[in-house]
């Protein structure tokens, strides 16, 4: 990703500056969605975003379903969700879940290990949600699995599911319509497919956390050249706090992708320490899916930002407030110091560009 672009995000799906969507994205769009959600005659497949599992624990207090629902609602509110992708397959046999990439099996539910699918609408930012809940013979609770369905209808995936429990309870050929259900709504959905962002012009700035001074706080002596005239200077230093913003967004939520798998790591590994059987435990597939640390190149990316930043603190120190330019670098070099553990010494001296400026904030 450069970070020398315009002051925007990426995932603006191929739209135009004109707002249209491009015929390529709408074509990538729909190959996507075509590879992912796939209906054949006994084995449907679907993209789904793994939200959360919780067990069904007392000292939890998890003891219903809704009060699973209500944790689920509580951690959204505190932004300490991270999705995972990958694919819900259903079969007459289990619900698999697989890896996205190279299609590895993360977990595989027996029918019969699957006392309850439920939807859950417009409780959290992500308004559908198929909950899943499941017990296999070696379990003393059962887990809570909670999937957001991104890209097809969280009604869909329950039917589905629901069908071929009954089915495979009272002997009913019940899925094989639901099926057939599904197929025309996926038709229907896949002809009309549109990226959101066509909807739309991408956001220019983040959330916001910096603020610019007003106009009257510049010093019109740091202008580029003698003929940058007063609001020239002052939409440039604009346009660095959007800049500024958006980089910190986008290091903010590395950070927090790097914290879940850490979590994740930690959580394997008591489960392996206490396991007896080589075999894999319930919803240790998803936990190892978790626990992959971020790539080099996504690092080096993170990192990139960081130096982005620092050069921008450098550059806005005089016209940035609440918080200050300080603070900030304070708080940068904590979430530098966390990265640099993460990744070891070998990939921190990797990125080059943006080279760092003479006088960065050390002193400031």
């Amino acid at each position: 990703m450069s970070l020398l672009g315009p002051p925007m995000k990426l995932g603006n799906g191929g739209a135009r500056s004109d707002g249209k969507i491009s015929a390529k994205a709408l074509y990538e769009q729909r190959k996507k969605y075509s590879n992912s959600n796939i209906i054949m005659q006994e084995t449907s497949q679907y993209h789904v975003e793994h939200l959360s599992t919780f067990m069904m624990d007392k000292a939890d207090s998890i003891v219903t379903v809704d009060d699973a629902i209500k944790k689920l609602v509580l951690l959204d509110s505190k932004d300490k969700i991270w999705t995972q992708e990958m694919l819900l397959q259903v079969s007459d046999k289990s619900v698999r879940l697989l890896d996205c990439e190279n299609q590895e099996e993360l977990e595989n539910f027996p029918l019969s290990t699957v006392q309850l699918t439920q939807t859950v609408l417009n409780k959290t930012r992500y308004a559908s949600v198929l909950l899943m809940v499941c017990q296999d013979s070696g379990q003393s609770r059962p887990d809570i699995h909670f999937f957001h369905c991104d890209e097809v209808e969280a009604e869909m995936v329950h039917a589905d599911i629901e069908s071929a429990l009954g089915d495979n309870k009272h002997g009913k050929k019940m899925r094989p319509q639901t099926l057939k259900v599904n197929q025309e709504k996926m038709k229907r959905h896949h002809e009309s497919i549109l990226p959101p962002s066509a909807l739309k012009s991408p956001a220019m700035a983040g959330k916001g956390r910096v603020a610019a001074l007003s106009m009257q706080g510049i010093d019109r002596q740091e202008a580029v050249t003698p003929e940058e005239s007063h609001e020239e200077l002052a939409q440039r230093i604009e346009k660095d706090v959007q800049i500024l913003n958006c980089a910190l967004d986008d290091i903010e939520i590395f950070v927090a992708r790097l914290q879940k798998a850490a979590e994740a790591f930690t959580q394997l590994s008591q489960r392996n320490m206490h396991k007896k059987s080589i075999q894999k435990g319930p919803a240790e597939g998803m936990l190892t899916l978790r626990a992959k640390p971020p790539t080099e190149d996504e690092f080096i990316d993170c990192l990139q930002k960081l130096k982005l930043a620092f050069n921008l603190l450098a550059k806005l120190k005089k016209h940035i407030q609440n918080p200050s330019a300080s603070e900030l670098v304070h708080f940068l070099l904590g979430l530098w110091s966390w990265c640099c553990k993460a990744v070891g010494d070998q990939i921190c001296p990797a990125p080059l560009s943006p080279l760092t400026c003479p006088g960065m904030l050390w002193t400031s």
